[in-house]
């Protein structure tokens, strides 16, 4: 849906609110690139008048990351409002650039009424966004003398004329997330809320229901690079190429483990550390919104492809270079299982819309233990301290057999039970 966006940054604090950095890009920035995912058609960002606040103007930003926007305008508050204001029946998001929004919200009220003001029932300020027609919004803007004068019509406005929208009432499940989120929105009008922002968005790109090391060792190492990059130059994608080399890395390694066991604990290392890195890449774009299709796909084929290259590189070190078949089968049966794994939590996600791996307890349970990179890599860590590589490699198979299992039996089992509008 075609939509455009006026978006209010002329008083003192919503003009400072905007220049606030959070994950090294300024919060008038981050709109930018919310508003092109989103799909807006054009924004227009109201400044302060000539010589009465900061400059809101976006020189210096990075376009890349919102260039699908037909238009970027900047105008001044003491022009007229008919310089902005958006075409009679034509949708327009408005909101102060001093709030940082969950994107679910700005998406909701998009998706809604033609007219209708976001409330939280939870907090006791004005969360300042709206969604309308310019028919609605000239009348707000009737006795124009900055926004704090729309805001105060809003806030009068009979709930007959303008609907509200409390975020509080919104379904908080991330099919994506695999997780319940509440929806969440800040007012950004100190430092301390810019620690609390940058909170907030590092909860919201955190993935649930993984796998052991991924819950609870993974996060802290995640979040500590993913704060460190973001101020620089380096894209996720960037992240991901370095892993990906890191990965095909560790297969060498670990090919080459025959001449000494420091080639397969350097190697096993490295694959821990391939493990943080394909954390930090997902979150280093949720959180300085830079997610794109070729990244999501450029990531997840590969994954695939390097992680299935390790057992075999094992199976060529532990069987002496071919001399010995069991090592090889113990590869084989890893790929295969690994493969039928992936087909059945993929059918069951495409016919029910929710991952396999969040629908019940027992399946978050299962989850976290399950044969995954992450948990293989650990025991084949344990394994190799101990001198019983061969074992821990026999055990990564039969776990990956027992996971691929369960989930078919779970998929076939949930997927014949009949529907809620069945057994009505």
């Amino acid at each position: 849906m075609n939509f455009s966006v006026v978006l209010f940054a002329d008083t003192e604090a919503s003009a400072a609110g905007a220049g606030r950095s959070i994950y090294g890009i300024s919060l008038l920035e981050r709109h930018l690139r919310v508003f092109a995912s989103l799909g807006a058609r054009q924004v227009t960002v109201v400044g302060p008048s000539s010589g009465q606040g900061p400059d809101v103007r976006g020189d210096g930003f990075d376009d890349r990351w919102y260039r699908e926007l037909a238009a970027v305008d900047y105008v001044r508050t003491d022009e007229s409002p008919a310089r902005w204001l958006p075409g009679e029946d034509e949708k327009a998001l408005v909101m102060d650039a001093g709030h940082l929004y969950d994107p679910r919200v700005l998406r909701a009220l998009i998706d809604g009424g033609s007219i209708q003001r976001a409330v939280d029932s939870a907090a006791r300020e004005s969360c300042r966004l709206l969604v309308t027609n310019g028919d609605f919004l000239a009348g707000l803007t009737a006795s124009w003398s900055g926004s704090e004068s729309l805001w105060s019509a809003l806030d009068s406005a009979q709930e007959s004329t303008c609907p509200v929208f409390d975020l509080r009432e919104m379904d908080p499940y991330i099919v994506d997330l695999r997780r319940s989120l509440p929806p969440w929105w800040l007012v950004v009008d100190s430092d301390r809320k810019i620690h609390r922002a940058e909170a907030l968005l590092t909860d919201a790109a955190q993935k649930g229901t993984l796998d052991f090391p991924a819950e609870f060792i993974h996060p802290p190492l995640e979040n500590l690079l993913t704060k460190w990059i973001s101020p620089s130059s380096v894209t996720p994608n960037h992240v991901t190429t370095f892993s990906i080399l890191l990965a095909f890395l560790t297969t060498g390694l670990l090919a080459a483990g025959q001449m000494g066991t420091g080639y397969l604990a350097a190697g096993l290392v490295i694959a821990f550390i391939v493990g943080v890195l394909d954390g930090v890449d997902g979150k280093l774009a949720r959180v300085t919104v830079r997610c794109t299709r070729f990244g999501d796909r450029y990531e997840h084929i590969l994954d695939v492809v390097w992680e299935l290259t390790w057992y075999w590189a094992l199976g060529w070190m532990l069987s002496a270079g071919g001399e010995v078949a069991g090592p090889f089968v113990l590869a084989t049966v890893i790929t295969l299982f690994y493969l039928l794994d992936k087909a059945a939590t993929g059918m069951f996600k495409s016919r029910q819309g929710k991952e396999l791996f969040d629908y019940a307890p027992v399946d978050r349970f299962f989850r976290r233990i399950g044969a995954r990179r992450n948990t293989n890599v650990l025991l084949l860590l344990a394994g190799l301290a101990v001198g019983m590589l061969e074992e821990a490699f026999t055990c990564v198979a039969i776990w990956t057999v027992i996971t691929a299992a369960f989930h078919w039996t779970r998929a076939i089992w949930l997927l014949s039970q009949p529907s809620s509008a069945d057994r009505s």
